[in-house]
């Protein structure tokens, strides 16, 4: 069995991608393609948080219970057996595995060399795909992303320790070359006119082997961007309703993202021009060396591995909430809770007399 290993980076599609996986992964392995469910039902998460030094302690720990060396070391064992029957039991020529957090969370060699260790019981064939995206552009992505995670700081320049290890991608791809070897890394640029149609599902099924996609269905499109209004608010959010509560998952947040996503339409973030210029420039050297080695030399004009900087539509600086824009928000929240709570009583009114008497005790929420 031949393995592809997807590790992001975060924001490069991932979630595309994943989605798509999941939502064909039956009519895949009819194409001799598995897509793992025992690592995670779309984003295989679970790689990374067995993979990780046990001294760790982030939020992927959390999100498995995995406070103790016992446990972790119970996690990795049974997620070994489980995705080894898994693939022995599928008959598939193709396991596809796709984790962001492989990049992001497995910051060192050790740790990146546990996971091909682990993925050795399945396949000693192993090729790991990554697609970059610019310092700055991922930069003010991902910090959505934090926020939405329960981040709780304001938007700002990384210290020395995040950018070596979530932005020097030198580094980041030498940990997988060192793993698997230069011949099994494929490395990307993730931008859309590089991809067929532009479109980056379309072009990691051509590299996992799968010629046109046109027959399988497509995931409808998810604004999952939050605005710098919504973002603002989520934050400060957090600090009264935190993400992780008693070290476990609070289920008092219900679906705050998601119903800040159904309104969010305004500009996203970013940070003021020449405190980004200033961050790129950091990576200069190491952008040019991963040029060299990885795509046959250096762009001719602006950054060496991703030239010219595009357009930054629809983008401004984040800034304090307004109590009217505050209310506003509140108010967009209190009535998607409504219509839910009235979907879920027109619901139980269609129901059996029985079913009625259990639904009617059920509370909505879970994130």
């Amino acid at each position: 069995m031949r393995i592809f290993l997807h590790i992001g980076l975060e924001k490069t599609g991932t979630s595309s991608i994943q989605r798509f996986f999941r939502l064909n992964r039956e009519a895949l392995k009819k194409q001799s393609i598995l897509y793992s469910l025992v690592a995670g039902n779309e984003n295989h998460m679970a790689l990374a948080a067995a993979a990780q030094d046990e001294r760790k302690a982030d939020d992927l720990r959390l999100i498995y219970e995995l406070d103790s060396s016992l446990k972790i070391r119970e996690f990795r064992a049974r997620l070994s057996e489980d995705l080894t029957a898994e693939a022995a039991q599928s008959r598939c020529s193709t396991l596809v595995l796709s984790g962001e957090h492989c990049s992001s969370r497995l910051t060192s060699p050790q740790e990146v060399a546990t996971l091909i260790r682990f993925l050795s019981a399945v396949s000693d064939d192993v090729t790991v795909i990554v697609y970059l995206r610019r310092q700055d552009e991922f930069l003010c992505s991902t910090y959505s992303t934090d926020v939405k995670s329960g981040h709780t700081g304001p938007m700002r320049v990384p210290g020395p320790e995040l950018r070596k290890n979530r932005y020097d991608y030198d580094l980041l791809l030498e940990r997988w070359c060192s793993a698997v070897g230069r011949e099994k890394l494929i490395c990307k640029i993730y931008e859309a006119g590089r991809f067929p149609n532009s479109d980056v599902v379309a072009d990691f099924a051509e590299t996992v082997g799968i010629s046109s996609i046109d027959n399988y269905q497509r995931p409808k499109r998810i604004n999952e961007s939050l605005d710098v209004g919504t973002l603002e608010f989520l934050r400060l959010f957090n600090t009264a309703v935190p993400r992780f509560k008693n070290k476990k998952p609070n289920p008092s947040r219900g679906k705050i993202v998601q119903l800040l996503q159904r309104f969010s339409k305004g500009p996203r973030p970013t940070l003021p021009s020449t405190e980004l210029a200033e961050f790129m420039a950091g990576f200069r050297d190491s952008n040019a060396r991963v040029a060299e080695k990885y795509f046959g030399g250096a762009q001719p004009d602006g950054d060496p591995l991703f030239g010219k900087i595009g357009q930054h539509d629809n983008r401004a600086e984040m800034e304090p909430l307004s109590t009217e824009a505050a209310i506003a928000i509140a108010a967009h929240l209190w009535e998607g809770q409504q219509e839910k709570l009235l979907e879920q009583a027109r619901r139980i009114q269609g129901l059996p007399t029985r079913q009625k008497a259990k639904e009617s005790v059920r509370q909505p929420g879970g994130e």
